[in-house]
């Protein structure tokens, strides 16, 4: 910041400030948006038997997992709205 209040011209620094800033963003933008597509699109056929069981073990993994949270999380709203019994 320094440096712009260096300059001579502040305002022509600040807009080549922001266009710099500008074009990280869209760069960035753009890498998420490569990101979510490669995350997204179907995985290659497998071309072998162990590439195959590896991946069927995989997605039962993740299908658990998925369970698993999808209780925890089940579990954790009913505690927080349920029925509450009374202490005497």
């Amino acid at each position: 910041m320094s440096s712009l209040l260096n300059s001579p011209d502040i305002l022509a620094a600040l807009q080549q400030k922001k266009r710099a800033t500008e074009r990280k963003l869209k760069a960035s933008r753009l890498q998420i948006l490569e990101s979510a597509n490669q995350f997204w699109s179907p995985m290659p056929k497998a071309t072998s038997r162990a590439q195959s069981i590896s991946r069927l073990v995989s997605n039962g993994f993740l299908i658990y997992n998925g369970i698993r949270v999808f209780s925890q999380v089940v579990s954790s709203v009913r505690s927080l709205f349920g029925f509450r019994r009374r202490r005497r």
